[in-house]
């Protein structure tokens, strides 16, 4: 059940307004009390394993995936591109065809990212957000060819090699290149 209050969807809590400014937020395990000056955020955990990505992230996921195969997705929330594509890679994500990485490199607030991952349904995979501007120090770290456009699809095989592919992704391609490296 999805709640709305003030342009926020909120899934999972029952929102009801009180006297006083007080807003009361009901889960299935607890009640959280949240004055209306404090932050959203801080007042509930959002679904979403999303993270900032920062500068040396791209090696923290490298050293973290170990000899496994992985794809990392690379898109923004104002990319009428990436858009188009994101409800297949939310059946990817549904299926568990493969270990996927959501980059949103847009420079929007973290709400605007969780809230889109949570619609696009690629909120169970693991989501990072780039906390300033996508610059070149960035993109430098993944690949030193990469100019920045966006849809971009890295793909990582057992061995470490990177493959990246720029535009929208061919899923079909992307399966076989999965079939072939698990």
């Amino acid at each position: 059940m999805v709640y709305t209050h003030g342009g926020l969807s909120v899934d999972g809590f029952k929102l009801m307004s009180m006297n006083k400014g007080l807003t009361h937020l009901s889960a299935r395990f607890g009640l959280f009390v949240c004055l209306g000056w404090i932050s959203w955020s801080l007042c509930f955990a959002q679904s979403t394993a999303l993270s900032p990505y920062a500068q040396g992230d791209w090696k923290k996921i490298m050293q973290a995936r170990g000899a496994a195969p992985l794809v990392v997705h690379f898109w923004g929330v104002t990319c009428g591109p990436c858009l188009t594509e994101m409800s297949q890679w939310g059946q990817w994500v549904s299926k568990g065809t493969a270990p996927v990485i959501f980059v949103q490199v847009d420079d929007v607030s973290a709400e605007i990212t969780a809230n889109l991952a949570k619609k696009m349904k690629i909120d169970k995979a693991k989501n990072y957000f780039v906390r300033s501007k996508f610059d070149e120090f960035l993109r430098f770290e993944i690949d030193a060819k990469w100019s920045g456009e966006i849809p971009y699809t890295v793909t990582i095989d057992k061995s470490g090699l990177q493959k990246a592919y720029s535009g929208n992704t061919n899923f079909k391609t992307l399966q076989s290149w999965v079939k072939n490296n698990s």
